[in-house]
C-alpha cells in the first residue's frame, strides 16, 4: 500500500492564515462599505490586516485553531439543514425565528472566545496574574498616567 505524507503542508500554515484573512477582511470591506467603495483601498487595508497577521506568531496561531472549529460548526450546522429538511420538508419555517439566529452567533463568539483564551492564555495570565501587579507595571503605569493626563487636558480645555 502507498501512503501519502502530508506533514509538509504544515510549513505553508502562514500562508493559508495570510490567504484567509486577506479574503475575509477584504469581502467585509467590500459588503459592509465601511471604507467607501474604493477597492484599491479595500485590497490595501486587507493586505496591511494580513500582513500584520502573518507577523505575528500568536495570531497565525489563533487562525490556525479557530479556522478547524468554525469549519467544524458550519457542516455541522449544514447537517442540521439537512435533517430539518427531510423531516419537517420546509426549511424556511425552521430558521425564520429570531432566536436561531441569535443561537448561532452566540456559538460563534463562543467558538472564538475558546479559541482566544486557549491561544493567548500565556498572555492573559503575564498581565492578570495579581492586579496589583499588572497596574505597578512600568507600561501600563505610563499609559494610566498618560490617559489621566489626556483627560485633564480634555477637561480643561472644553470647560467654559
Amino acid at each position: 500500500m502507498v501512503e501519502i505524507d502530508l506533514s509538509g503542508i504544515s510549513t505553508f500554515i502562514p500562508v493559508f492564515g495570510f490567504l484567509l484573512v486577506f479574503v475575509v477582511v477584504y469581502a467585509l470591506l467590500g459588503k459592509t462599505k465601511v471604507l467607501g467603495e474604493n477597492k484599491f483601498v479595500h485590497i490595501l487595508v486587507s493586505f496591511a490586516i494580513s500582513i500584520i497577521f502573518l507577523v505575528s506568531a500568536n495570531a497565525i496561531e489563533y487562525v490556525r485553531v479557530v479556522t478547524p472549529w468554525f469549519a467544524t460548526f458550519i457542516v455541522s450546522l449544514l447537517f442540521i439543514v439537512l435533517v430539518v429538511g427531510l423531516i419537517k420538508g420546509n426549511v424556511e419555517e425552521f430558521f425564520k425565528g429570531k432566536g436561531f439566529a441569535w443561537l448561532i452567533i452566540i456559538a460563534l463568539i463562543i467558538i472564538f472566545l475558546f479559541s482566544a483564551v486557549y491561544v493567548f492564555a500565556d498572555l492573559i495570565n503575564k498581565y492578570l496574574g495579581a492586579p496589583k501587579e499588572f497596574f505597578l507595571q512600568p507600561t501600563i503605569l505610563g499609559v494610566i498616567v498618560l490617559v489621566g493626563i489626556t483627560i485633564l487636558a480634555s477637561w480643561l480645555l472644553t470647560k467654559k
